[in-house]
């Protein structure tokens, strides 16, 4: 288990480094498979993510995102990858059918929202998604804080969503100044100041 916070002072300076992973995860390795929580939380994320695209080009060519959530997403189109590199999955058996063989998610990026809920919301089964080499959990706002909260408190003794996250071998909590603002005051100010 590797549960790692980065807490930023703002939104933005989350988002910015989020998109920067996005980044740096497609240069790497131009054959990274991506799972992408699509919603209003991590829209900004996103879209710095597609502006840096213009200025940074990325070999895509063999890169698949897999985008989780919604079957929205058209902005990705801008990308010009083949539709058969761009999937929405709405539960772990569409994202485990539309997968390789031997293939893996690379980078998961998803949203802890106000209910605790991350990964599918329309279904328990996380199993394809919490296997990705490393995940991204992403929390915002006051109305997170709770959430936030329960992840760090999770009991590594039981199964349920945040528990499951908690175990993950390599986990990037990536907040707010606001969505930490209920973990102990030493915590933030160590995981803001010294590594974010």
């Amino acid at each position: 288990m590797a549960l790692n916070f980065k807490i930023f002072k703002t939104k933005e300076d989350a988002d910015f480094y989020l998109a920067d992973i996005m980044r740096k995860q497609l240069n790497k390795d131009p054959h990274s498979v991506l799972a992408l929580d699509l919603n209003d939380k991590l829209d900004a994320t996103y879209n710095k993510f597609l502006a840096g695209t213009k200025s940074n080009t990325l070999n895509l060519a063999n890169a698949k995102l897999f985008l989780l959530n919604s079957a929205g997403g058209a902005k990705f189109n801008q990308l010009q990858i083949p539709e058969s590199q761009l999937k929405n999955v709405s539960n772990d058996t569409e994202l485990s059918n539309e997968l390789d063989k031997k293939e893996k998610i690379n980078v998961a990026i998803l949203n802890l929202d106000d209910h605790s809920n991350v990964g599918f919301k329309r279904s328990d089964d996380q199993e394809q998604l919490l296997a990705a080499k490393e995940l991204f959990i992403y929390a915002a706002g006051t109305d997170a804080a709770e959430s936030v909260l329960k992840l760090y408190n999770a009991d590594l003794s039981t199964s349920g969503s945040l528990s499951d996250v908690k175990k993950h071998r390599m986990v990037t909590v990536v907040l707010d100044q606001e969505a930490a603002s209920r973990l102990d005051d030493d915590f933030r100010a160590y995981y803001t100041y010294k590594f974010a």
